[in-house]
């Protein structure tokens, strides 16, 4: 019988999806070009400035971008009430509320929209302690894939997962008392998986398939298991030799392991190493359980698996 988890799941489902629509050959088209809106990056953001400088979307709490010169409609939809996930199953009729209010507003595409982003979220409430224990063992995890982890916030609040070689975020984790400055700090953390897609890469008809969210979930914190220890600088030799000692490491695995966690502890073993090199030695401390030493925290031993668990058991609609 498993031990019960010091996390309750409370809610699953879809934060954030941007859908794009392909305005070209649309009556449309005139009618966003003359839209008021704020120019930026990503396009012109449809709105109207209100009083007190906050601003109005065109469609309630979606942010939408109009691209003229490529006649396209990106909608970052917000699918729930406030505070709250949509559930999977809801998606797409809620997806088709939205269209029904663009509709509403004289904004209608010849063709069916696609997802370009995508947010899958859990919620889990908990001790602050046991809150505070998860993010600081998923920045110290080795992501799959060659991803990478980042701490933000003093004491730490939000954890990364980031691509490799790029500042690409693919999932966060974060605790939403503190983002929403109520409730008990570390004692509701959120574990968000984000997806992103090419224009017309994907139909906004995945959504009518519920176990399309599941995966994208588990594609970012499926994987993640097993005990992630962190050294800290001063016991660090200590418990290296006494592995060593137990026969355990040999000598020469020891060794390269002291040195390779000293040299990513100070940010320069990518440097120091060939590529080639870098990725054995990374490998190497994958394989016997140790995490990056790229920071002056205390020692860390967690058990991810146990603490992942009741996120995984209401994804997989387990009782």
């Amino acid at each position: 019988m498993l031990p019960t988890s010091p996390f309750k799941a409370v809610a699953y489902g879809v934060d954030d999806i941007t859908l794009g629509f392909d305005m070209e050959g649309s009556k449309s088209v005139a009618l966003l070009n003359d839209a008021p809106g704020v120019q930026q990056r990503r396009g012109k953001m449809l709105g109207d400035a209100l009083s007190w400088g906050k601003w109005g979307h065109m469609l309630g709490r979606s942010v939408a971008h109009w691209k003229a010169d490529t006649k396209r409609l990106y909608v970052q939809a917000k699918l729930a009430p406030p505070n709250e996930l949509c559930r999977p199953a809801d998606v797409a009729r809620e997806i088709e509320n939205v269209t029904r209010r663009m509709a509403a507003l004289g904004i209608t595409s010849w063709e069916q929209p696609w997802i370009t982003r995508v947010d899958v979220a859990v919620d889990a409430t908990c001790r602050p302690e046991d809150g505070k224990l998860l993010l600081d063992g998923l920045e110290a995890v080795r992501p799959p894939n060659g991803w990478r982890t980042r701490g933000v916030g003093t004491p730490r609040s939000t954890v990364y997962f980031i691509a490799p070689g790029s500042e690409k975020v693919l999932a966060r984790a974060y605790c939403r008392n503190l983002k929403r400055k109520e409730g008990e700090p570390f004692g509701l953390i959120r574990l968000e998986a984000e997806c992103r897609f090419s224009p017309k890469e994907l139909s906004a008809e995945a959504a009518q398939n519920e176990s399309f969210f599941a995966e994208v979930w588990k594609a970012r914190y499926g994987n993640i298991d097993g005990v992630v220890r962190r050294l800290a600088r001063e016991v660090q030799a200590v418990e290296i030799h006494e592995q060593v000692s137990k026969g355990e490491l040999t000598y020469a695995q020891g060794e390269r392991l002291a040195m390779f966690l000293d040299l990513e502890r100070l940010g320069l073993a990518q440097s120091y190493y060939p590529a080639s090199v870098y990725r054995q030695r990374r490998r190497e401390a994958v394989k016997l359980g140790y995490a990056a030493n790229d920071g002056p925290g205390a020692g860390l031993e967690v058990h991810l698996g146990e603490l992942l668990r009741a996120y995984r058991v209401l994804v997989d609609g387990r009782e």
